[in-house]
């Protein structure tokens, strides 16, 4: 039985009272009501909006809230909760990401949070830079690329860094390929779905290398399925001699040969240079929307990043709502495009 966007008016009142509530309590029920509150909106925000202007410690997660009911807010209020000197940082950082996915708000709001780190000064909350970056590229400003390398620069935190290197593969730009080779040398199990999402062909010999080395085989046969469509075959390991092991062992004792099979034709280096590729195909709209509704997750939420750059507007669809409900407005908003867009390629967005 297919769900309903909203729950059984019988319960529906007290279960609204209660998430409510529960959005002011400790990190467990506050996810918990967040998420029940994003499947299930209430069709009338008077209450939300009310929560936002009598709750300031709430605000951030309601920003948060705002952004995947899709709800339509002032341009003004989100401006300022994004940009005013007396906004806490993480409703800064929540606004941002609203702000981003709303194609009626231009750069500004974001610039603001860039452009001094082009011109040498101090870094605010990487998340904030991340997150007005993101809203930069998604409206084709080439400052907000060129900000990338000196946040990323600025960031010694590993998981604040490895969102702002999503950003630099993103781009598919030149400059970052160093940038994220190493980090998928230093952090193979992050880096190497960075190189997937940078997709270009300056990857692949570094990929085939990869293949050669212990710590890094797996994954860069994992990146080189996930680019080429092709499941390197495998060969057996160095075992001890005399060690018996079971059949469900067997396929672990082997290790994918970096020497792999042609690519419809061609083998993987000769792929177009400006081109992104994904699952053996270039990275256009078609093919970005068809990999959309086979994957979920994270990585269904890069192809739906690299889907709106190809379309140089936010799309606003979040990846937390009922999965039929994104595919629905997935088409609802393919459909009002023109008939083709460009292969999705670093020119693209890098001035």
């Amino acid at each position: 039985m297919l769900a309903t966007s909203t729950p059984p008016t019988a319960t529906g009142a007290a279960g609204y009272k209660l998430a409510y509530q529960w959005l002011a309590q400790d990190a467990g029920k506050s996810a918990a009501a967040e998420a029940a509150l994003c499947l299930y909106p209430e069709a009338d925000n008077t209450r939300l909006l009310k929560l936002y202007d009598e709750q300031e410690v709430l605000r951030p997660a309601l920003f948060r809230l705002f952004r995947k009911q899709m709800l339509s807010l002032p341009i003004a209020m989100v401006n300022s909760a994004a940009t005013a000197e007396t906004s806490a940082d993480a409703l800064k950082i929540e606004a941002l990401r609203y702000a981003a996915t709303n194609a009626d708000i231009g750069m500004d709001v974001f610039r603001t949070h860039y452009l001094s780190l082009l011109s040498g000064k101090a870094q605010s909350d990487a998340r904030i830079v991340e997150a007005a970056i993101w809203g930069g590229m998604l409206r084709s400003d080439p400052d907000a690329t060129r900000a990338i390398s000196v946040a990323i620069s600025n960031t010694p935190v590993p998981k604040y860094r490895t969102t702002l290197l999503r950003l630099a593969a993103l781009t598919g730009a030149a400059e970052y390929l160093p940038l994220l080779l190493h980090a998928a040398e230093s952090d193979p199990a992050t880096g190497y779905p960075l190189l997937v999402l940078y997709g270009q062909k300056s990857v692949m010999p570094e990929l085939l290398k990869a293949l050669e080395v212990a710590h890094t085989m797996e994954h860069a046969a994992a990146a080189f399925r996930q680019l080429t469509d092709q499941i390197l075959p495998r060969i057996p390991r160095l075992t001890v001699v005399g060690e018996e092991e079971d059949d469900a062992e067997e396929n672990a004792r082997k290790s994918p040969t970096s020497k792999p099979p042609a690519l419809g034709g061609q083998t993987p280096i000769q792929l177009e240079a400006d081109e992104r590729w994904l699952f053996g195909k270039p990275a256009n709209t078609a093919h970005l929307v068809a990999l959309i509704q086979k994957h979920a997750g994270r990585f269904g939420q890069d192809i739906m990043a690299l889907l709106e750059l190809s379309q140089k507007a936010p799309l606003n669809i979040p990846s937390e709502i009922w999965r039929a409900r994104q595919q629905q407005l997935l088409a609802d908003k393919m459909a009002a495009q023109p008939a083709s867009k460009p292969v999705l390629s670093a020119k693209s967005h890098h001035a």
